[in-house]
């Protein structure tokens, strides 16, 4: 038996009596749970989306379907859970974290990012709607497909195949608007404290949304369906 902390992804029925739980842990990376016959109806036996946990499982090599045996909750996300809008939040940083991490191994920088970025969630009552966005570019320098934010000039655009910044009027298949280009620099190079500064709609957060969800479709490559992902319009709109 072993003993992991561990950030739930997503929780769906496998029959009556059992769950499969997707999580990404600190020891291993990505891992797959099976909780036994009844465990959820064990008084205290709940798991939650994107809740940080200490996870006692069953290890085996013979499979990579682990069997759950306890979790105990390390942070409490009532703040989360009982508000509408960081819910949905919490439910959109599950459905894109369980589609991208599904081959990630170990990475202990990348677990304390999620870990640090779901108690920011928890804990702020400003910038909400900004830091969501702040969480999803910061990622993917943490899953190794940085955007370069050192190529950016005023007017440029984002080329999304490169990750990097180029003069507006190519003829490169992706890439953002000029002002688009403009926020997303912002939000890869600064600081939690200044995601107040940046002005957006709600529009221009739903652009926003959608380039990186493409930028990780195609770095990745992916079958990142955006319009699968129903909680994103909701966070929204």
């Amino acid at each position: 038996m072993e003993v992991v902390q561990a950030i739930v992804l997503k929780v769906f029925n496998f029959s009556d009596n059992q769950k499969i739980v997707h999580a990404f842990s600190k020891e291993w990376g990505y891992i797959s749970l099976i909780s036994p016959s009844s465990f959820f109806r064990k008084r205290n036996c709940t798991v939650h989306l994107m809740q940080v946990v200490e996870a006692e499982i069953f290890y085996t090599e013979k499979s990579s379907l682990y069997k759950l045996k306890s979790v105990t909750p390390l942070v409490n996300l009532s703040a989360v859970y009982f508000d509408i809008y960081k819910m949905n939040i919490a439910l959109l940083w599950g459905e894109v974290l369980d589609l991208i991490l599904k081959n990630e191994q170990k990475n202990i920088d990348l677990f304390n990012f999620i870990f640090q970025s779901v108690e920011y969630l928890n804990e702020t009552v400003k910038d909400i709607a900004n830091f969501n966005l702040f969480f999803l570019y910061r990622l993917a320098t943490l899953i190794g497909f940085k955007i370069d934010t050192s190529t950016y000039e005023e007017g440029y655009v984002l080329d999304i195949n490169g990750g990097v910044f180029i003069p507006c009027g190519g003829k490169e298949a992706y890439v953002s608007g000029p002002n688009a280009a403009q926020v997303i620099h912002k939000l890869c190079s600064c600081q939690v404290e200044e995601l107040a500064d940046i002005v957006l709609d709600r529009k221009s957060r739903s652009i926003l949304l959608d380039i990186i969800l493409l930028f990780f479709s195609i770095h990745l490559n992916t079958d990142f369906n955006i319009k699968s992902i129903k909680v994103i319009r909701e966070v929204f709109d």
